[in-house]
């Protein structure tokens, strides 16, 4: 396998503002993702698995340390040359959706295509939104779709630009069990394509569809699990609350 991803012990802090001693959310924290894993990341609450999945991502800048994504060190770009980088690279799925209320289903997934590709594959789009359930309704717009449609959404316009990197947060929370099984599978299979996934997730059924799952504890990977069983995970997140 080749690696997509590097963190080489980094650290992210948060000022309170108020004089008081800065707030340690990740420290020190080292690992790397290969091309064609699916690596989750589980933790109690608090833990810092979104905070790590920001920095890995280049979403936020890390206090210390280095993150190399295809062999760039994304750390020394600046703004503009991030965001371009981040467009052709990587694809996210968030929490909130993030999509544009004034533009149907369609034109969602096809606007990630336009500013990573410079044109439109149609085909690609509309076979995107059917691997989620929704061609159906690829002409509405989000105000007209459910909280698990809009995810589904967000999960297609992800998948349509096939980006060797996919960083989901949280991608089933909004979806009743059903869609939940379509998504997951949808992102298994993507990562045994040759490309890589990396998954917060509280779901842990979800978490041990992984490659491997990372376990968080006050910032720092409490433990690591290679294709584990729901039952090794569950063990591990509570060893993790219990230590």
């Amino acid at each position: 396998m080749n690696t997509v991803l590097t963190t080489r012990n980094i650290s992210k802090s948060f000022g309170s503002g108020s004089g008081a001693a800065p707030v340690d959310v990740l420290k020190g924290i080292s690992l790397s993702v290969q091309l064609g894993e699916m690596v989750t990341i589980v933790g109690p609450s608090g833990s810092g698995k979104s905070t790590l999945m920001q920095c890995m991502s280049g979403l936020d800048a890390v206090t210390a340390g280095e993150v190399t994504i295809a062999g760039t060190d994304i750390g020394a770009l600046d703004p503009d040359q991030a965001a371009e980088f981040r467009r052709d690279n990587i694809a996210f799925v968030f929490q909130s959706y993030n999509l544009i209320p004034a533009f149907t289903a369609f034109d969602n997934v096809a606007l990630a295509m336009r500013m990573s590709r410079g044109t439109v594959d149609r085909t690609a789009v509309t076979s995107a939104l059917n691997s989620v359930g929704l061609g159906e309704v690829s002409d509405r717009r989000p105000g007209q779709l459910s909280g698990g449609q809009q995810q589904r959404v967000a999960i297609a316009r992800a998948l349509a630009t096939s980006p060797h990197l996919l960083f989901a947060d949280e991608p089933t929370g909004a979806l009743d069990s059903e869609a939940g099984s379509r998504v997951l599978r949808l992102l298994r299979d993507y990562a045994s394509e040759g490309r890589s996934v990396v998954m917060v997730t509280h779901d842990l059924e979800a978490a041990a569809l992984g490659d491997r799952v990372l376990v968080m504890r006050d910032g720092q990977i409490h433990g690591e699990l290679h294709s584990p069983t729901v039952t090794d995970v569950l063990d591990a997140v509570e060893h993790a609350r219990r230590s």
